[in-house]
């Protein structure tokens, strides 16, 4: 097949997507255009797909959806029927639930610091045919107690004290050693979003990584002064997994910035990327 009717093939097909969407991008397309007349950090209630989906800032909750629903970013190859799936940072559930659609056999713990959405992800899930899976209120740590936790009201809630804690109001929560919960048994996959707690927490876990199969993480990374992420992939090296990085994302909307003397002016200093680790 010569190059110009390849390029026909995929306009063509380019044009039937654009014109006869998935539903899920339907239901991301629907959720774009009501995102201009819903204001930051409102809550509510949206039907997409299957689902009835209480948010609590819908701008934030698009990106999420696009991930986890459209691009299928949490789909993993299980190796049973009943996979053993842990949700760190679970939001407001949307991930948890993408879980029990795929994997109806799963065991399924999720796990979310702020308050709030805990709450919002209890209901997400026992509202949409989910509530099955065990929902925690705790963040994840190197100790177990209590934090302080910087509970921002969307996806960016995080350990006071860490790189990059964001301004907002602050709260006692449970906090629960991960390599505790990581010991007792043999976890499938490892979905990851704990806001700049990564290194220290997977350092502390080292010695019980290999009790986890594969993991799904995001990693930020919030202080240009000390980068977190050499030391992670070198912790995933040691433990025996091999990753991948994709979907890096310049946080330009976030200080620092890089000041106008450096020869790059204004990029963006604050980033986030996806990192899929596995055993061969």
């Amino acid at each position: 097949m010569n190059s110009s009717l390849k390029f026909a093939r995929r306009a063509a097909g380019a044009l039937y997507r654009q014109l006869n969407p998935s539903p899920e991008v339907a239901a991301f397309r629907r959720m774009e255009a009501l995102a201009g007349s819903v204001p930051r950090h409102t809550p509510g209630h949206i039907r997409l797909l299957d689902y009835d989906i209480e948010y609590a800032d819908l701008l934030s909750f698009i990106p999420q959806f696009n991930e986890i629903f459209v691009h299928r970013g949490l789909e993993f190859q299980a190796t049973t029927a009943s996979p053993t799936i842990l949700d760190c940072g679970s939001n407001i559930g949307a991930a948890s639930l993408f879980f029990r659609k795929h994997y109806p056999g799963a065991r399924i713990v999720a796990y979310e610091a702020d308050p709030d959405l805990y709450a919002m992800t209890k209901r997400n899930l026992e509202r949409n045919g989910a509530g099955d899976v065990d929902v925690v209120h705790a963040a994840l740590w190197t100790t177990n107690g209590t934090v302080t936790f910087r509970a921002e009201g969307s996806d960016s809630g995080m350990i006071d004290g860490l790189a990059g804690v964001v301004d907002a109001r602050s709260v006692s929560v449970p906090s629960l050693r991960m390599r505790d919960v990581l010991a007792r048994e043999r976890i499938d996959l490892l979905k990851l979003d704990i806001e700049g707690a990564e290194d220290a927490v997977l350092a502390d876990c080292e010695p019980v990584l290999d009790r986890v199969n594969a993991i799904v993480m995001d990693l930020h990374e919030f202080d240009p002064r000390d980068r977190q992420s050499s030391r992670v992939f070198e912790c995933l090296t040691r433990a025996g997994f091999v990753y991948s990085v994709d979907d890096l994302l310049g946080q330009h909307w976030r200080p620092p910035l890089a000041s106008p003397r450096s020869p790059f002016p204004g990029t963006p200093l604050v980033w986030t990327m996806t990192v899929r680790a596995w055993r061969e």
